[in-house]
């Protein structure tokens, strides 16, 4: 009986495993127009922010990965002003980069806007930094400093910006309080 349940248990990682590849896979198949808006809403900000771009000093050049827990892809982001770029990758893509940021997407959704406490997340990990710390903390600084909202990112206009902005706080207000529950069961 222990061994079929084993073999259960093995089977279900293994169909897991299929299933993040085809997301994945469908995922990579339908990243240009992510790239694009992403790249274009960051050249965006570097046009009319270009001070949130000084702030990152000699690390304008640098490579930060973004991993969303929840999704087989991170996102790859070269801050670089007004030629910067955002990319898709896959989750394990072995490309080197100055620093990787890890945990779930609304808790790296809320770091980016500053409604989540950045040193909180990464003291209690529920992020997880791997690479140049000093890298992760000028981009911390100059996000923290520039006040973004994803209003801004998507370059949305009143009133459309008011909407996205309280929509996404109250899915964040929702995440974390349903995984604040989670953790103490």
């Amino acid at each position: 009986m222990r061994r079929g349940h084993r073999f259960g248990v093995e089977a279900l990682r293994r169909r897991d495993r299929v299933a993040d590849r085809g997301a994945a896979d469908v995922l990579m198949a339908l990243r240009r127009p992510v790239e694009s808006l992403l790249s274009v809403a960051l050249r965006r900000v570097a046009r009319q922010r270009p001070d949130v771009f000084e702030r990152l000093g000699s690390f304008q050049d640098a490579s930060f990965v973004l991993a969303p827990d929840e999704l087989p892809v991170a996102f790859r982001l070269a801050p670089r002003g007004t030629s910067g770029t955002v990319r898709v990758a896959r989750r394990a893509d072995p490309a080197p980069c100055t620093a990787r940021i890890a945990g779930p997407l609304a808790s790296l959704l809320g770091l980016f806007d500053g409604s989540i406490d950045a040193d909180a997340a990464f003291f209690s990990r529920s992020i997880r930094v791997e690479g140049d710390i000093q890298a992760v903390m000028a981009l911390h600084n100059t996000l923290e400093a520039a006040e973004l909202t994803l209003a801004d990112l998507l370059g949305l206009a009143p009133p459309a910006s008011e909407l996205a902005n309280a929509g996404l706080r109250l899915v964040l207000r929702r995440v974390v309080i349903r995984d604040a529950a989670v953790t103490r069961a």
